[in-house]
């Protein structure tokens, strides 16, 4: 438990021991709240005092107790609303950024092996490259930046930016049809349990047919997590060409995207 939790547990209890000290004399001066009464009225029972106490008590806690926030999902170590300030000083993006600030090249090429960089890439040309990106995603401008992802699930990660937010995290998982050595490939039914472990029922699940690149077709499921603020999406793309896809989006992006005007289909 991190040491601010901590204070505010104790804060918490605190101030219910001292709730609960005062309801208990409060009900010691007047067991029925009966000031006006010329009648001195009889102590109740130890039973109905107890009963009090505990009414008392369960209310007490339901006021001050925090409630349990809903879970954000992480991709990369970031979450949706971080300023773009924020995610490029942590995580891997932050040990590049200082790689670059500290011109050591070697760690700067082996911290972008795995993002959209050829091997033959100049270092210095990297960092201006992530220079650029910081500075477009800082001064509000819409970006898409490429993650460095996870080489044992095979996972590439997409993170965008507006007015200076992340507002959509995409993970693409995926799903090679050869095994590949000193990888550990995610399916969707393993990502979808984890997301339904984390967030409970999806809000809508279905399957859909798909065809592949050879033209055999399959079914494709499809689940959605609409929670307040955000919205959470996984995608199945089964077949040779597999692969699982997770979007977390912010409700804005999300409205935004179902607004835009989609594409002519050419085979129409």
């Amino acid at each position: 438990m991190l040491i601010t939790e901590r204070l505010e547990v104790e804060r918490l209890h605190l101030a219910q021991q001292e709730a609960l000290s005062a309801f208990i004399q409060h009900v010691e001066r007047c067991p029925v709240c009966s000031h006006n009464s010329a009648t001195p009225t009889p102590k109740p029972r130890a039973g109905v005092v107890l009963s009090w106490l505990v009414v008392g008590y369960l209310l007490l806690c339901s006021a001050v107790l925090p409630q349990e926030q809903p879970r954000d999902l992480k991709g990369a170590g970031h979450v949706l609303g971080e300023t773009a300030e924020q995610f490029f000083s942590e995580g891997q993006v932050g040990d590049l950024e200082r790689a670059c600030e500290g011109r050591d090249w070697k760690t700067v090429k082996q911290l972008s092996k795995t993002q959209d960089y050829s091997a033959k890439k100049n270092a210095k040309d990297i960092c201006a490259k992530e220079k650029l990106a910081k500075q477009q995603a800082t001064s509000g401008a819409r970006l898409e930046y490429d993650g460095r992802g996870d080489d044992q699930s095979l996972r590439a990660d997409t993170f965008t930016f507006d007015r200076d937010h992340l507002v959509k995290i995409d993970m693409v998982y995926v799903v090679p049809i050869a095994n590949v050595e000193g990888s550990h490939p995610r399916f969707f039914a393993d990502l979808f349990d984890g997301l339904q472990e984390a967030y409970g029922p999806p809000s809508k699940s279905y399957s859909e047919p798909v065809r592949d690149v050879y033209g055999v077709k399959y079914d494709a499921h499809r689940a959605t997590w609409m929670r307040p603020q955000d919205v959470i999406s996984i995608i199945e793309q089964p077949g040779t060409d597999g692969r699982t896809e997770i979007v977390a989006e912010t409700l804005a992006e999300h409205n935004r995207a179902a607004q835009a005007p989609k594409s002519p289909n050419p085979l129409q």
